[in-house]
């Protein structure tokens, strides 16, 4: 189990968000969607679209960095369909 500011999250939940954003952004770049772009869009409503009411400020920098994390690990991506 992970531990954290009070939360608790198992360790193969984190793993299967990890890999859910992964893949949501990897089929989002093959359907031609700007995944940089996106990550930008979703990073600057992290920190300030009030319409995302359930972002909360102790949790922003972390979801920025998960954010970030994903990206780069999909940039570094072959995909089969790619090629």
């Amino acid at each position: 189990m992970l531990y954290r500011e009070g939360c608790v999250m198992s360790e193969d939940r984190v793993v299967a968000l990890e890999i859910a954003l992964k893949t949501v952004m990897a089929v989002a770049g093959r359907q031609g969607v700007a995944t940089d772009e996106l990550c930008r869009k979703s990073i600057g409503a992290i920190i300030g679209d009030p319409a995302f009411n359930w972002v909360k400020p102790d949790h922003a920098e972390d979801a920025i960095a998960e954010i970030e994390m994903a990206q780069a690990a999909i940039a570094h991506l072959s995909l089969p369909s790619a090629k």
